[in-house]
């Protein structure tokens, strides 16, 4: 299914040729294995970045951000992050949870709802331990170096439910403080030092060269 909807691909067609053809190359490849782990993925255990390739680093890390989605995943039992396995339910889009528009996908064999917004796995207090949701409401990031070319190979990077309030933050921030979209600058991604888990902060840098 397409991730892009008409006003995102207006607000997309007077980006630069590689950042364009980045965008179409990685959403293609995103409509074909939506509910798949991402061999591409990076992980952020221990505070360590760890890239594709196994190199890893504290950060911060700049990148372009080339799109973002909602990634809605439901896993059967208590996650595992050591024993990683495909969740029972998923949604990607980018409506809100809240909005009802948001559906699980139409591979999913086994709805845990008819929707994000009313369904119980994704209410509060619905965790198999502690107080939290059962389902892990994330941001999936789409990311590259702010160096590349048209051979590079886009990144995908996960924003944790304790992160989303901090990206959602600096999304507006750039749109209302500087008219941009965040494909349209290079961002500073670290780690919250003053937190024991990996919680990602977001800052602006500077307009991409190329815009």
């Amino acid at each position: 299914m397409s991730i892009l909807k008409p006003k995102e691909e207006e607000e997309t067609k007077n980006l630069p040729v590689s950042v364009e053809d980045q965008i179409k190359k990685e959403l293609a490849e995103q409509s074909k294995q939506l509910g798949a782990l991402p061999t591409n993925k990076i992980q952020l255990k221990n505070k360590q970045f760890t890239l594709p390739d196994g190199q890893t680093n504290p950060g911060p890390m700049d990148v372009v951000i080339l799109d973002f989605i909602w990634f809605m995943c439901h896993y059967p039992g208590v996650y595992n992050a050591s024993n990683p396995q495909q969740p029972n339910c998923f949604a990607v889009g980018r409506d809100k949870p809240d909005s009802g528009l948001l559906i699980p996908d139409s591979t999913v064999e086994t709805p845990q709802g008819k929707d994000c917004k009313t369904c119980p796995k994704n209410e509060w207090g619905s965790a198999p331990t502690g107080k939290g949701k059962a389902c892990k409401n994330q941001r999936r990031l789409i990311i590259v170096p702010p160096k590349f070319d048209e051979e590079s190979e886009p990144m995908t990077l996960y924003v944790s439910p304790g992160g989303l309030k901090n990206f959602d933050s600096y999304v507006s921030r750039l749109k209302n403080e500087h008219g941009l979209l965040p494909v349209q600058v290079i961002t500073k991604i670290q780690f919250d030092k003053h937190q024991s888990y990996p919680l990602l902060q977001f800052s602006f840098v500077d307009k991409h060269d190329q815009v």
